[in-house]
């Protein structure tokens, strides 16, 4: 948990130029990745990747920041970092240059990677799953400036601590020449690191504001449903049910660094989670739609209806409309008549539907049930036990966007970080 909360009047003052700005399309803030990395890397079986991430905690942290620089500092690089293409591109390079049994360096960049892929996959569940239904139970909200990024975000702080932003390894060149090679997209590595570092500040600002009550709670009240679920673990693609999809999606990459085929099980995440029931059956619920996640996003265009039949327990198909996302990992479905009530329904996705690259996704099949469940049994006050998201093993309008403020601070902060004594930028 962090120490050195930075100074009233940093807060204020940041809360001040945030207001003076356009609300932006949200997704998850910086703190909610890191939350989400946090508790993937929790989420893991005991093993190699989760020794190698555990040893390279500050490239996997970074990593997931990442993304959002492009964002803070108007460059860019922040959308091309968030999308699978770019991410292969990374890894193709990782399999070019090393070889298990991994060296230190190049842990330090599959760390790297796997923190680039926590936050494309934690925007995508959140944008394609959370959201929808944040749209619903939030309409007519009094919403704020910051947007509903910035407000989730200080609200996730608010319920499960500040996650201590990181100091350490970001490979700027590296980044800077594959963003040439893999999309023609020219960009200094001084401009990453100066996005990183006012990432990083933001981050500050994020635990600064949820440590002060009435901010916290202006923040919240804009977005009261999407602000009060962000860690309820009845909720899909919130942070901490999307943690075990990120871990899921680590292993199907993990796999790909061996040589190994992630597409044999393509599933790798399910809303709802496989031993769930109860759910919705209303055509017109928001919460009756099922979505899916894929270890490798989708065509979109090949997900079409002669490629999705469902079945309840008796046999009759339901019809369904589908609902594809931006990255297109996360696949939906919502029945146009209701689901059947009191029915354990199959889900079968057939041939035909094929990867961003053109490669073909084996057939799979997934569950879920309409039967209520029983009543709760559990002594008053006794906490719930996590659920298992049931998971097998790009992107909209910038999330990061707002924090093109801390040009309040200049680039200060990331030349504060360069020559910090004690070698932790800006704590």
């Amino acid at each position: 948990m962090r120490s050195h909360p930075a100074p009233r009047w940093l807060t204020w003052t940041a809360a001040a130029a945030i207001a003076l700005l356009p609300a932006t399309a949200a997704a998850n803030g910086n703190e909610s990745h890191l939350w989400v990395t946090l508790w993937a890397r929790d989420a893991l079986p005991a093993g190699e990747l989760k020794d190698l991430l555990e040893a390279q905690d500050q490239p996997l942290q970074n990593g997931a920041n990442f993304p959002d620089g492009g964002y803070a500092i108007n460059d860019g690089y922040g959308e091309i970092a968030h999308w699978e293409p770019f991410q292969s591109a990374y890894l193709d390079w990782i399999v070019e240059h090393y070889e298990p049994p991994w060296s230190t360096e190049a842990q330090e960049h599959i760390a790297f990677l796997m923190g680039m892929a926590s936050h494309g996959m934690s925007d995508q569940t959140y944008d394609c799953a959370y959201l929808p239904r944040a749209d619903v139970y939030d309409e007519g909200s009094p919403g704020t400036s910051i947007g509903r990024d910035g407000a989730t975000d200080v609200a996730l702080v608010g319920q499960a601590g500040c996650a201590d932003p990181p100091s350490g390894w970001v490979p700027e060149e590296l980044m800077a020449e594959l963003m040439q090679s893999h999309a023609a997209h020219e960009v200094d590595p001084d401009t990453i690191g100066d996005g990183n570092s006012l990432v990083l500040f933001s981050m500050h600002i994020i635990c600064s504001a949820a440590e002060d009550e009435e901010l916290l709670d202006e923040y919240v009240a804009a977005y009261p449903w999407a602000g009060e679920h962000q860690v309820d673990l009845e909720q899909p693609g919130n942070p901490p049910n999307t943690a075990p999809v990120v871990a899921a999606y680590w292993q199907a990459l993990w796999d790909s660094l061996h040589g190994e085929d992630p597409l044999l099980e393509p599933l790798i995440g399910q809303y709802p989670f496989a031993d769930e029931g109860g759910w919705p059956a209303e055509t017109d619920a928001i919460d009756a739609m099922v979505s899916f996640v894929l270890a490798r996003g989708v065509d979109s265009g090949t997900f079409t209806s002669d490629r999705v039949t469902v079945l309840d327990d008796g046999g009759r198909e339901i019809p369904v409309e589908l609902h594809t996302c931006y990255g297109s990992h996360v696949l939906g479905i919502k029945p146009t008549e209701g689901w059947t009530a009191d029915s354990v329904h199959t889900v079968s996705v057939h041939s035909g539907l094929r990867t961003w690259d053109g490669r073909d996704i084996e057939p799979f099949e997934f569950a879920f049930d309409t039967t209520p469940e029983p009543v709760d049994s559990a002594e008053p006050g006794e906490p719930d036990e996590p659920r298992d998201c049931g998971c097998a093993a790009g992107r909209s309008a910038p999330a990061g966007v707002w924090v093109v403020l801390l040009g309040l601070a200049g680039l200060v902060g990331r030349r504060w970080s360069r020559h910090s004594s004690h070698g932790h930028p800006l704590v």
